[in-house]
Formats: structure tokens, sequence, C-alpha cells
């Protein structure tokens, strides 16, 4: 009987946190159990989480298995007056989690005899702490970047810049394997770094949850979803609020028809000018966050989903794009035609793509007025879910140790 593939994961975030970063981690543990594998999380203490989602229950395959070491915000730790200096959230203002985390991490090796090291972004953190074990112990360890750090493509992230990436090249070179989501990512990944090989940049999408979600609904009215975060610089909404102004006067939509819902996305004031420059108040709704599950089924009870993804985040494709794949509803994808995102949507016969304005009012007038596309069925979306993703990872955990002295 093969020897089960032991693993440690790190990861800033994992539930309790309520985050859209804790899906991938956290379902990656949980999947690894189930499919024989022995995962041990090693993470940061609650208290330093900011929102909860205390719905989200820990598998019981993984009660015993989740290890927490103190973990501290730099930003608070160095603040006089209520302000910090810059530099003390480099890399990210919990770097001072690295060295309880290390030492955990190296008792975790130590006592559990563990195979292999993953450590996921969006906290560069988790990656110092890898590459720290993976020196220590000769581990291979496979760096999980999701996305590219936002130096290589944000202008508002050009701060340290030198130092980030300088940091970047350290975990890259020391990384058995580099994993991003998308093949743009990859792609750049591959550019920045030539003298690295180019099968080490591996990609792992990212993937919905199977949940037993209650079956979809068709509301009364015409029902357009956004879920989740918006960004001041990378998702601007200024289109699909043009795009309702539009239709309103043309009289194809009103009140009673139609309803724009941003669900956990921001305090409704911050865009109450802006809604009635347009004169479409009537027309927006924006509601507090939600727990996962009950996010994901209010998915199933729109008339079409809304994801926006400017050309800032070109080489990446955003999480809930896959709940929405789960959910079988109609997706307008307001994003640039050659975009990691846009590409990902060929693969929904459901999904409308459009950026320039002129087309995405077209494309939400024929959401509101034809009949809708059918999704994908459940057969076809199956290798869109997070547990096959984990499938891809095991592969590539034991590609790795096949490949060690």
């Amino acid at each position: 009987m093969a020897k089960p593939l032991k693993i440690l994961l790190i990861a800033f975030e994992m539930p309790p946190a309520r985050s859209a970063g804790v899906q991938r981690p956290y379902r990656f543990a949980e999947y690894l159990a189930e499919m024989g594998a022995e995962p041990y999380v090693l993470t940061a203490s609650a208290d330093i989480y900011q929102r909860f989602d205390h719905e989200l229950q820990i598998s019981p395959l993984l009660q015993d298995r989740i290890f927490r070491s103190k973990a501290t915000d730099a930003s608070k730790l160095f603040s006089l007056f209520g302000r910090s200096p810059a530099v003390a959230a480099v890399p990210d203002r919990y770097w001072p989690w690295y060295f309880s985390a290390v030492a955990l991490g190296q008792q975790l090796i130590r006592e559990h005899d563990i195979d292999l090291i993953w450590s996921t972004y969006p906290v560069l953190t988790t990656h110092l702490i890898g590459r720290s074990l993976s020196k220590k112990t000769g581990k291979p360890w496979v760096a999980d970047f999701r996305d590219p750090l936002q130096c290589h493509y944000n202008p508002a992230y050009q701060h340290f810049n030198g130092l980030m990436r300088y940091l970047e090249r350290k975990v890259i070179t020391q990384a058995s394997a580099v994993v991003t989501t998308s093949q743009a990512a990859a792609g750049l990944y591959r550019s920045l770094y030539p003298a690295e090989p180019p099968a080490k940049f591996q990609i792992i999408e990212n993937g919905f949850v199977p949940l037993d979600l209650p079956p979809a609904t068709t509301p009364d009215k015409f029902n357009l979803l956004y879920s989740g975060a918006l960004y001041g610089n990378g998702r601007d909404i200024s289109g699909i609020f043009r795009a309702i102004a539009d239709l309103q006067q043309q009289g194809l939509i009103r009140a009673d028809n139609f309803v724009l819902k941003f669900r956990g996305s921001a305090k409704p004031e911050q865009f109450a000018a802006t809604l009635a420059q347009f004169g479409i108040s009537a027309l927006v709704e924006f509601l507090p966050a939600v727990p996962f599950m009950q996010a994901q089924a209010e998915m199933m009870q729109c008339s079409a989903n809304l994801l926006i993804q400017d050309q800032i985040f070109n080489y990446q494709v955003p999480g809930k794009l896959y709940d929405y794949i789960q959910s079988g509803k109609p997706l307008l994808a307001i994003c640039p035609p050659d975009s990691a995102t846009a590409q990902a949507c060929l693969a929904m016969p459901n999904a409308v793509q459009a950026w320039q304005q002129a087309e995405l009012t077209t494309a939400l007038q024929r959401l509101i007025t034809e009949p809708p596309q059918p999704g994908l069925s459940p057969a076809q979306a199956q290798p869109f879910s997070r547990r096959q993703r984990t499938v891809e990872l095991m592969a590539l955990c034991q590609k790795l140790l096949n490949q060690q002295p």
C-alpha cells in the first residue's frame, strides 16, 4: 500500500476568516484529506482576522490538522498616533507572523514527517515562510502565487517595487514549482524569469465548491447580481451604470422590472451621488456581506450574474467566475476581450463578454429581453470544481516527490 502524501499547507486565511481568499487553501486541505492524503495546515491566529464567517464549519477530517501561530499586524504594531510608515507593511502588514510560523512549521515537519510544503499568496509572507522551511528541511516546496504580484501590473503598487521583486525572485528561484491560476499569469512569470525552466510554472485554476444548494429560481423582475468586492482601481462600475441609464431612457427597464444588486461590495453612501447623477438610484441596491453558503445560494436565485475585471487584471480570473459556473445562471462579464477572464468565459455557453460601452449596453439589453441560454450541465461543470483542482494539485505533488533523489 502506497504511503499517503503528507503535505504542509501554509495559508494566512482559513476559517473562521470571511474572505474570498479562504476557499482555495481550505478546500485543497479538505479534499486532500478526502482523497487519502494527510494535510497539515499552518495558519495565523484567528484574532488577526477582521471579518468572520462562523457558518463555514471546518470538516471533521481537518479538526485536528489546523495549527495556528501568533500573527501580528505590523501597521498597528508600529503605529504612532494612528499612522505607521509605509515600509512597515513590506512585504505585507503581517510579516511579524513569519517568526512564529517558521518555528511551528519546523515542529510540524519534524513531528509528522512531512513530504512536501505548499504555501499560498496573496500574503507574500506565506511564501517567505515556505522558503525558509524548505531551505531548513530540504523538502520540496510549491509556491502557489494564484495571481502575479501587484507590482507587475498595477501602477498603484509601485512603492518599494525593487524590494518586492527581490523577495519574489528569492521565492521563485527556491521553489520546486510555482503555480498560477491562469495561462496568462504563467506566461508572464515565464517571461519575467527566463532562466527558470518553463515547466516550473504550472497552472491550477480556481474552481467552485460542489454544494447541495436550493434549486434555481427565476425572480419576478430581472435581478442582476454582483457578489464580492469592488475596487476603485480595477473594477469600475460606471460602465454598467451608464448601460442601465441608457436602457431606462429607452423605456426598457424601470424600478418595477429591474434591479442591480451589489452583495457585500461597499457602503451605499459611497455611490449615492453617482447613482443620482445617472438617475438610477431606484434601480440599484447595495446589500451587506453574507456567509459563503448564502452567497452561493443567492447566485442561483438571480436572473443573471455580473463580473467586472478591468484591464489591470488581464492576467487573472476571479474565483467567483467558477461559482457563477455552478449557479448555471447567465453571466455578464465586463472585461477586455484579450484578458484571461474573457478567455475563461469561452467555456460558458451562457456567458456574455463586453468591454466597450456600446457593446455593454447591447449585451445587457439582450440578457433582459431574450430567453436565457442554459449553462453547463453538472457533468460539463465538474472539471471546473475545486475537487478536480485538488486532483491536479495531488498529481503535481507526486511528480515533484518522484523527482526527489
